[in-house]
Parts: C-alpha cells; sequence; structure tokens
C-alpha cells in the first residue's frame, strides 16, 4: 500500500466513525429530555472551577467593561465590548476543557466577521470565516471524543529544529507577500498588515497540528501583528488581542516546560 492509498484508507477510516460519532450523538440528545441537555450546559459553564479559576474568569472577562469605561467614561462600542468578552471567555473556556466554549467562539467569529468586513479587512474576513464554520464542526469532534470515543492521547510538547525554523520561516513570508498581492489587487485597507495575521495563524495552526512549542510564537505574533491591524479602529478588538497575547505567553511557557521534560527537537 502506498503513500496515497494509506491516506485516503485513513480518510475513509475517519469519515466512518465521524459519520457513526454524528449519528450516535443525535440519537443521544432525542433520548436525553431537554431539562437533562439544558443542566449539562449549565455544568459545563459553572461546575468543577476553582477559585483561582472564577478570579482568572472574572479579571480577564471584566477587561472589555473596565477599558470603555476608562477611555469613553459610558459603554458606547456595545458591538466590540461583546466581541471582545466573547473571545477572552471562549480562550479561558478551551483551556479549561470546556465544550461551551463553542457556544461562545461562534458569537465572537459572526461578530468579528462583520466588524472586519466593515473595515474592509478581506483577510481576516477569510480566516473569521474559516473559524466560524469550525466552531460547530469543532464541538462535534470534541463531544464525540469526550462523550463516545474516550480514547487518551498521549501530549508530548516538541520543539523545532533549525532547520524547520527556516522551513516554517519562509511559508510565512511567502504566505504574506503573496496574499498580500491579492488584498492590494482587490482593494483592501491596510492588505500587507492584513495578509500577516494570516500567514501567522496559518502557521501557527500547522504547528499546533504537530504539538510544537512554537506555535505559541507564531500565535503571539498573530495577536501583536492584529493590535497593529486594528490600531486606530477599535480599542475593544485591541483589547481582546492583548488578553490574548497573554495567553499566547502563557501557553509558551507551559509548552517549553513539557518540551524540555519530555527530550529532544525534532
Amino acid at each position: 500500500m502506498n503513500y496515497f492509498e494509506r491516506k485516503i484508507k485513513g480518510i475513509r477510516t475517519t469519515w466512518q466513525e465521524m459519520s457513526q460519532g454524528l449519528q450516535m450523538i443525535v440519537k443521544g440528545l432525542k433520548e436525553r429530555p431537554l431539562a437533562e441537555s439544558l443542566k449539562l450546559f449549565w455544568d459545563d459553564l459553572f461546575a468543577n472551577r476553582s477559585l483561582s479559576q472564577w478570579l482568572y474568569l472574572l479579571v480577564l472577562g471584566s477587561f472589555p467593561l473596565w477599558l470603555e469605561l476608562y477611555y469613553n467614561h459610558q459603554v458606547r462600542d456595545w458591538v466590540g465590548m461583546t466581541c471582545s468578552l466573547t473571545g477572552i471567555i471562549c480562550v479561558i473556556f478551551v483551556s479549561e476543557g470546556r465544550a461551551s466554549n463553542y457556544f461562545f467562539g461562534l458569537i465572537n467569529s459572526v461578530i468579528y466577521l462583520i466588524l472586519a468586513l466593515q473595515e474592509g479587512f478581506y483577510g481576516e474576513v477569510l480566516t473569521t470565516l474559516y473559524f466560524t464554520a469550525m466552531q460547530p464542526i469543532g464541538l462535534f469532534v470534541w463531544i464525540y471524543q469526550s462523550q463516545f470515543k474516550k480514547k487518551e492521547q498521549e501530549f508530548v510538547a516538541r520543539k523545532l529544529t533549525f532547520s524547520n525554523w527556516l522551513k516554517y520561516l519562509l511559508i510565512t513570508a511567502v504566505w504574506w507577500l503573496g496574499f498580500g498581492l491579492i488584498y492590494q489587487s482587490i482593494g483592501a485597507r491596510r492588505p500587507f498588515r492584513d495578509s500577516v495575521t494570516d500567514a501567522t495563524n496559518g502557521v501557527g495552526q500547522l504547528l499546533m497540528t504537530a504539538v510544537y512549542r512554537e506555535q505559541w510564537i507564531f500565535w503571539a505574533a498573530t495577536n501583536i501583528f492584529s493590535i497593529y491591524l486594528w490600531w486606530g479602529e477599535s480599542l475593544q478588538i485591541q483589547g481582546k488581542y492583548f488578553i490574548y497575547l497573554i495567553n499566547s505567553l502563557v501557553g509558551w511557557y507551559q509548552w517549553s516546560k513539557a518540551a524540555k521534560k519530555d527530550g529532544g527537537s525534532v
């Protein structure tokens, strides 16, 4: 069996598993009373959270409101504040392993998509369309893995070699310049500011899939460039990415410890 045959077989197996999983989830939801489903959602939102987790959520979650009151002395940008708040809650819930992160992620993606369209940031529109579509898919995979498949996966954080660093930096540069020229040709605002976040997002996702700790450097770069992209346009969106940047630095620290513990580069 050659490489392509193995890949096709793997895709077919995954598709069959996902189809069976979807049927199991639908069947389970039909058999479960509405009150029980609502209780599961409520528990996922609030149950099993320590005091430190509550404080972390409240402090970071209050940042958008504090930003409005500090600079405007009242809430003026309700849309931007809602986008910022739902995004912050989403990333915190992801770190806590709560499936309800997808509920807030979907709200955040839809609002951010509208804002990016209004500003003419076509790169952000393209990226957000992908993230919006992935919210229900991600929720399905999350529920299927945790409730039905129950397969433990070993986590091993890896480090990039020097040659791999060069490869991924080259991919980032080509991605950035290529999409920047495309966005420039269709009249996008700030085309090369816009495309750089496409590149860092894309490469970050590749590294995340391959379990490399360096993904957090690219996520941090995405957040920094996103703050730059939205400079002078929306204080709330800049604030959201500032909180994301903090989360990226925490992630880098945690994954660096894991990579040091597990061994060498790959």
